[in-house]
C-alpha cells in the first residue's frame, strides 16, 4: 500500500474516532486539487461516508 494511502487511512481513522472537524476539513481541502487523480474521488467519498455520514 502506498505511503499516502496509509497516512490518509490513519487520518480518517483518527478523524472518525475524535469527530475532528479540523482533520476532516484539512483532508478535504488538501485533496481537492487532486480530485482528478486516480483514487482521490473514491478516498474523498469514503471520508464523507465514514466521518460525515456514518451508518
Amino acid at each position: 500500500m502506498p505511503l499516502a494511502a496509509r497516512i490518509g487511512g490513519q487520518a480518517v481513522g483518527i478523524a472518525a474516532e475524535t469527530g475532528s472537524a479540523r482533520i476532516i476539513g484539512q483532508l478535504d481541502r488538501m485533496l481537492a486539487p487532486a480530485a482528478a487523480e486516480d483514487g482521490v474521488a473514491e478516498f474523498r467519498a469514503a471520508l464523507d461516508h465514514i466521518v460525515l455520514h456514518p451508518a
